[in-house]
């Protein structure tokens, strides 16, 4: 392959990449934060910095993977074409009739993974607790972010609004739960009651604390919130009940920290998406996606099974 076409599929491929990397920022940037709740702004204007630079980083890491993905073996081209052919294919794709059709399979291999229940129940239910609080949580993410700093909807913002109550409170609340609830699963198969065959390595250590600090953060923080009467966290406090478990046991005056736990989970949080691509819990989500997507597109786009662990 000549070297002018070899950096000109480099070209289609990195530079829409990394606009979308600078438009993503921007948007971050520019949100107007009106609801966030911390006193000094520079812990706001720090957490800007450090979820800017780790979305950038998570989109580099995704990136790199799929790469690797895309030199597996018998396939032509440089990776760089080849994902560029199997984003075009995908987007005809899911613009078909038969993206319907195989949209409840992938729920249910991919999402809902019925093939690892067949094998551990608990494992699955692991795996389905973590998966399912994570989507959950950056689903509704999403949507208050939307609904709070795009739109100004009044009842995601006033304390007693339904929104507020049921997605912000609540809602957040089961997924956070999930995401303990398997994480602790993780913790005791790992370090507790591990399997004969399960080796815990210095990576999966890595993930499940981490993912476990941010979370045990979250609701400490929440407790913290509650416990000193932080606005945003005055009524209607039982709908957030594990936060409000936390506050019964958090001192009142620890309101005056709660700019510095609220900085700390942030950065944190923000670290863990930066991680994400270089973790296992990349895999969890990406692989069952990747063999999902050898079945609907045709051969000879998408590497093969052996190709995407190389």
């Amino acid at each position: 392959m000549s070297q002018g076409r070899y950096l000109k599929d480099k070209a289609w491929l990195y530079l829409p990449f990394f606009g979308a990397i600078i438009l993503v920022s921007a948007i971050i940037l520019l949100l107007p934060y009106g609801t966030v709740y911390v006193q000094d702004r520079m812990y706001l204007f720090f957490f800007l910095a450090t979820i800017v630079l780790c979305v950038a980083l998570f989109f580099i890491g995704t990136l790199y993977n799929v790469l690797i993905w895309m030199q597996g073996k018998g396939l032509s081209g440089t990776p760089e074409r080849r994902l560029m052919r199997v984003m075009m294919k995908s987007l005809r794709f899911v613009l078909s009739k038969r993206f319907a059709k195989v949209t409840a399979v992938f729920v249910k291999d991919a999402l809902y993974l019925s093939k690892l229940k067949d094998r551990s129940t608990l494992r699955w239910l692991m795996h389905l607790l973590i998966l399912g609080g994570f989507i959950l949580t950056f689903a509704l993410d999403l949507i208050v972010t939307f609904a709070m700093d795009l739109v100004n909807y009044e009842p995601m913002i006033v304390e007693s609004g339904w929104a507020k109550i049921w997605i912000r409170d609540f809602g957040f609340e089961v997924g956070g739960l999930m995401m303990l609830l398997g994480l602790i699963i993780a913790a005791v198969r790992r370090f507790v009651l591990p399997p004969k065959i399960v080796r815990t390595e210095l990576p999966d250590a890595v993930s499940i604390l981490f993912l476990l600090g941010v979370v045990l953060g979250g609701f400490i923080l929440e407790g913290i919130g509650i416990a000193g009467s932080i606005p945003g966290h005055t009524v209607n406090q039982e709908y957030s009940f594990v936060g409000y478990a936390f506050s019964l046991v958090t001192p009142s005056s620890w309101d005056q920290y709660y700019d510095q736990a609220w900085l700390i989970h942030g950065v944190m949080s923000a670290l863990f998406i930066a991680y994400i691509p270089f973790s296992k819990l990349f895999h969890m989500i990406a692989t069952p996606i990747a063999i999902e997507a050898e079945r609907m597109l045709p051969s000879g786009v998408m590497p093969s099974e052996e190709a995407r662990h190389l």
